[in-house]
């Protein structure tokens, strides 16, 4: 190490802390992502009003995390289901650190590597359809877009459609049961499906789970991988 090194600015680290939080904040900063911090306000994240909001009806923390979310949508329940895969404490995940330079435009920083704590998630996650109940939200998530209903329903019940899971910020404590998260899902290409992203926020303390876009241009994405659209079009 050289005499000045301990005065260059760190690289935040990636991943969780022994403590379980993810995404720390460089000291004396404040989270500004919009809701209250969900490390470390759990009884103030809440959903915005534009949201769409979820109650957990049911919650296993063993070898996965399962997780049935529903909701009332025009007198009829919607909902669907979460699978996340979780780490036997060997798992490991990696980042990498990307920075502007000028001319140069975006340059490769560093990369990370981290093992996953025992409990924690992975980057795997399954949206698993409720048949009817997931077509409601179908119907709900076209109507928010502003698109005309279609007669296309959700995926049959049961179905399962693979994704990968990013943890933004939030606290993990499978001991207590705690998972407060603030998080982004990713819908990778694959088979010809588009690429989409979307925000996915869990409040165990609260028990609601709520989604809201990231952008609009991944609305046609979302309602295709949730429905029989690539498969009928």
């Amino acid at each position: 190490m050289g005499l000045f090194d301990w005065l260059k600015p760190k690289t935040r680290k990636l991943g969780p802390t022994l403590e379980g939080l993810y995404g720390e904040l460089p000291k004396g900063a404040r989270w500004t992502g919009g809701e209250a911090d969900p490390a470390g306000a759990p009884e103030d994240f809440a959903p915005g009003p534009e949201a769409y909001v979820f109650d957990i009806v049911e919650w296993r923390w063993d070898e996965q995390l399962w997780i049935h979310a529903t909701t009332s949508s025009g007198g009829n329940l919607a909902g669907f289901g979460l699978v996340l895969g979780l780490s036997d404490g060997g798992n490991t995940n990696a980042a990498e650190v990307w920075e502007h330079k000028g001319s140069r435009g975006l340059v490769l920083k560093e990369s990370q590597e981290w093992t996953i704590p025992r409990g924690h998630p992975t980057s795997e996650l399954a949206l698993v359809s409720h048949g009817e109940r997931t077509t409601e939200m179908l119907r709900k998530l076209e109507q928010c877009f502003g698109y005309e209903p279609l007669a296309h329903p959700a995926l049959p019940e049961n179905t399962a459609v693979m994704c990968e899971l990013i943890i933004l910020r939030g606290l993990v404590v499978p001991d207590e049961g705690r998972f407060t998260a603030r998080m982004k899902v990713v819908f990778p290409v694959k088979d010809g499906w588009p690429y989409g992203e979307f925000f996915l926020n869990v409040n165990s303390v609260r028990k609601q789970l709520w989604v809201s876009e990231k952008s609009n241009e991944y609305r046609i994405a979302i309602l295709t991988h949730i429905s029989h659209m690539s498969e009928t079009a």
